[in-house]
């Protein structure tokens, strides 16, 4: 009798585990399917300008955008092929629009690092969007810092998918430029991809900072200028030279889960990222 009560009981609590086994595997895959969703997404991408050099960054990398993308858009832009309208956006509803300054949370920690000598803001913007799995993810274009050509100093890409956590993945690089007076170039780099969204109507914004390099800039202006108008003997179909060089590039490529409410770093010694993503709930009826 005791003998088959043992029995009775080690088949009972075999059942029992293969039932609190099978309800624990379905409220995971319930977490996750509630996860996906609307969220709010911050984020500050900031230079270090104390880089001494020290660093050595490699010069045999990769950079290319994916080949499913999306861009943020500003709600204030014109209306493509209506002069002087402009777009009425729901921002309550509508994904991948950059928000107003005054629904950001990182406003201050984004001021800081403004008025600190050390660093520069390159980029910060907030939006909502539905998070999904990796699979069906797109990534978010992301560019930002001062204009050099047809480049900006900030390029790349990230990508933000949900599983058991949130996770992003980042494709950025930081480009150093040089402006190009005929030196010798003795690291040879990566070419820099366009971005996919980039229009020709972009305006040339020369960012080079000090008198000298400003000078320099002037003067190959005027001399681009000569050869076009024909003044400068020689070839009159000479080929136009790009106007900057490539000094370094600096990847950043990382994966990080995450938690939704929680800010997170992305420590880099020259690249940083902070992040912040939070659960949104559209409106009744969305």
């Amino acid at each position: 009798m005791v003998s088959q009560s043992i029995k009775h009981l080690s088949t009972l609590l075999g059942v029992t585990a293969v039932f609190v086994s099978a309800m624990l595997a379905l409220s995971t895959q319930a977490q996750t399917r509630t996860h996906e969703g609307w969220y709010q997404v911050e984020m500050i991408v900031v230079a270090r300008k104390d880089d001494s050099g020290q660093e050595h960054w490699p010069s045999n990398i990769k950079l290319r955008y994916p080949a499913k993308w999306v861009e943020l858009k500003d709600p204030a832009a014109t209306e493509t092929g209506i002069t002087g309208s402009t777009a009425t956006v729901d921002l309550t509803k509508e994904a991948f629009y950059l928000l107003p300054a005054s629904e950001r949370q990182l406003n201050a920690q984004a001021q800081k690092l403004q008025r600190s000598p050390n660093f520069e803001v390159l980029f910060h913007n907030a939006w909502r969007q539905i998070i999904t799995n990796k699979k069906s993810s797109k990534a978010i274009l992301i560019n930002g810092g001062r204009t050099f050509g047809q480049h900006q100093a900030l390029e790349g890409s990230i990508r933000l998918s949900v599983a058991t956590y949130l996770e992003l993945q980042t494709n950025l690089w930081l480009t150093q430029f040089d402006l190009n007076v005929g030196q010798e170039i003795t690291q040879t780099w990566p070419e820099i991809p366009l971005r996919p969204n980039y229009t020709t109507t972009a305006t040339h914004n020369f960012s080079l900072d000090s008198d000298i390099e400003a000078e320099l800039e002037q003067a190959l202006a005027n001399e681009n200028s000569q050869w076009s108008s024909g003044n400068i003997e020689g070839n009159a179909t000479q080929p136009e030279v790009d106007n900057f060089v490539t000094r370094q590039i600096i990847l950043l490529q990382e994966e990080r889960d995450m938690r939704s409410s929680e800010v997170h770093y992305i420590d880099h010694p020259v690249l940083n990222v902070i992040i912040q993503i939070t659960p949104y709930s559209t409106p009744a009826g969305q």
